[in-house]
């Protein structure tokens, strides 16, 4: 039996909901563990959640039923690592968030300097201790000037004498090679820093060499102060000074500009920025902006080129280097057009808080992903999309789902039909077809034009601003039956916010039905016999363009039913001077593929199907 960890919430949406282990839950965690599981802490306590829950993003149980189930996998990693995290066993995962040694020598010295500086100016500790009429009850004694700052004569000649015996004892234990000597110091440094305490590991030992090195340079220079030299304290790092923190970066990238009318990102390019961050963040650390260099950068960039096409939902909850260690020597990796996707965006997230002058007082300051992207080798790139051409049309649309009513498994009901045909003669995208409400299949009132309304109202999201469009339908799409099978939504009684397309699923997170987008490219290839891995379901859109060229359209009209920016003046866009009913002839225009024409109408499922059908 399967455990579920499902409730519903009382709006009627399920949520995931689990308890975090007990050897993790409401304990501190130390900032390394932050970082590679913010997921499990909380951000206010910086303790350990109790619990971790996540909404299932549905109201449908059986939906919510196979969300459930994905996310106890990957949640359930996910605790494990934790545990080994926090108890110290994964080391590796976060070699690179330890304080570098040099860090470690320069805190050293730095704090024997300020404490030195502190005694000298303050006086020793009878100015604090006593008051200066229980200092005359003993008039034999040594005069303190109380009230005054800086140190007594007395006091100068017993801390020469503590420097050198003390710079003594550090200089012979490093001559030795021995931190023994700052062991105490060692701890409560590590643990000022969230380190694990491991007096095994060579981290361990060489932190100690480090923090010694520190102490004997900050001794000799206490010792060149006795002698009336002037040694300054070097001032501590300022956080300040390296610009805001790379998440701090991102949540003000995310948020957009807050003008009326200000751009903010898309939310798929929000999900994939988040991702890009988080990848980074469990590499480097969680940076200041500043230092982020060209070479982590390069050495990101190297990371992410190693991440495997294909990983399991266990594997996706490791951090990245876990992850590249655990699939080292992977068959297929992400594509460069896929990596430099998340250096883009990372590159993104910089300028917007360079633009807001966030690094105004770095000066010299560039991004370190600007010209980082890798180049694409065109000639071979199993990524390119081609158009399909008449021949594999015909084969696609001679198979059982366009002429003997078939509707496979995977095909997601009704879909399975009319997302190929929709794509084909109107040039939309996948995530943009099947984000369609009923609603968004549309008639104009005062033309009697139906059209196919494209933008990111009821929680859809588009590509780009661009995107957004009215699409005339076809006058195929009509014959064969798109309206019929609107109406046969409507008729029960659906409402118009409902999906076009009840059967099919998309992940929470994603736009795209990765998994009908899958099925249809078996189908292409298991069923239709297009052995040819450039064509896709984006094929279509690249067929329509093609049709639209052999209709003599104007760029600046395929442009506009397409959606695509252009590279002309702002009237690319949306509306781009052009009305419904130039949209409309201007698809009139386009001649429908003869293997399109062939096809017969449209039915709604037979017999029993039928009443399935209707009480959708």
């Amino acid at each position: 039996m399967v455990l579920t960890y499902m409730q519903r919430r009382p709006s009627g949406i399920y949520e995931f909901r689990q308890h975090l282990p007990r050897a993790i839950a409401g304990k501190v965690a130390p900032e390394f563990v932050r970082q590679q599981v913010p997921e499990l802490v909380n951000d206010k306590t910086g303790r350990f959640k109790r619990e971790l829950t996540k909404s299932l993003d549905t109201k449908d149980y059986k939906k919510a039923r196979r969300n459930d189930l994905r996310e106890a996998g990957r949640v359930g990693a996910l605790f494990d690592f934790a545990v080994e995290l926090f108890h110290g066993g994964a080391p590796e995962a976060i070699q690179h968030l330890l304080p570098s040694l040099q860090k470690i020598e320069t805190d050293a010295l730095r704090e024997v300097l300020e404490a030195d500086e502190g005694s000298r100016r303050d006086g020793d500790a009878r100015k604090q201790l006593q008051s200066s009429a229980e200092r005359a009850q003993w008039p034999d004694l040594e005069k303190v000037h109380f009230g005054t700052r800086g140190m007594e004569e007395s006091h100068t000649f017993v801390l020469e004498e503590e420097i050198n015996l003390l710079l003594g004892d550090f200089k012979r234990a490093y001559a030795r090679r021995d931190p023994t000597i700052i062991q105490a110091e060692l701890h409560v440094y590590l643990a000022r820093h969230g380190v694990p305490i491991d007096p095994k590991s060579d981290y361990h030992y060489e932190a100690g060499l480090a923090l010694l090195r520190g102490t004997v340079r900050g001794y000799e220079l206490r010792k060149q102060r006795s002698e009336g030299r002037e040694v300054s304290t070097p001032p501590p790092a300022k956080s300040e000074s390296n610009g805001p923190k790379l998440s701090e970066a991102f949540s003000e990238w995310k948020a957009g500009s807050s003008a009326r009318g200000g751009k903010k990102a898309a939310a798929t390019s929000i999900v994939e920025a988040e991702r890009a961050v988080r990848y980074f963040t469990q590499y480097h650390g969680n940076l200041y902006i500043a230092e982020i260099s060209k070479e982590k950068a390069r050495a990101f960039r190297t990371a992410l080129s190693s991440i495997p096409k294909r990983i399991t939902n266990k594997q996706r909850a490791l951090p990245l280097r876990t992850l590249l260690k655990e699939t080292a020597g992977a068959a297929e990796t992400i594509h460069a057009t896929s990596v430099n996707k998340y250096l883009t965006l990372m590159g993104a997230v910089i300028s917007a808080a360079e633009r807001e002058g966030k690094l105004d007082h770095l000066p010299g300051f560039r991004n370190p992903f600007h010209g980082l992207a890798l180049a694409v080798d065109k000639r071979n790139d199993t990524t390119r999309r081609e158009p399909f051409s008449d021949e594999e049309l015909s084969a696609l649309f001679s198979t059982g789902v366009f002429t003997d009513q078939e509707r496979p498994a995977g095909g997601s009901g009704e879909a399975a039909y009319w997302l190929p045909l929709i794509a084909l003669l109107s040039g939309a995208r996948l995530s943009e077809i099947s984000q369609l409400r009923i609603r968004d299949l549309k008639r104009n009132s005062e033309t009697g034009i139906w059209f196919i309304d494209i933008g990111n109202e009821g929680g859809r999201s588009i590509k780009t601003d661009g995107s957004r469009r009215q699409v005339p339908v076809h006058a195929e799409l009509i014959r064969l039956g798109l309206l019929r099978y609107r109406e046969d939504l409507v008729e029960p009684g659906a409402k118009d916010t409902s999906s076009l397309w009840p059967d099919i699923t998309v992940n929470p997170g994603d736009t795209t039905p990765k998994a009908w987008s899958k099925w249809f490219n078996r189908y292409l290839r298991e069923t239709a016999g297009i052995e040819d891995r450039s064509i896709v379901f984006h094929s279509f859109r690249h067929a329509f363009k093609r049709l639209a060229r052999n209709a003599h359209l104007g760029e600046e009209l395929h442009d506009a039913l397409t959606g695509h920016a252009g590279t002309g003046s702002v009237g690319r866009g949306y509306g781009s001077g052009f009305s419904l009913k130039a949209l409309h002839d201007a698809i009139g225009r386009i001649d429908a593929p003869q293997s399109v024409k062939a096809l017969p109408e449209w039915k709604p499922p037979d017999h029993m199907e039928v009443i399935k059908w209707r009480k959708r």
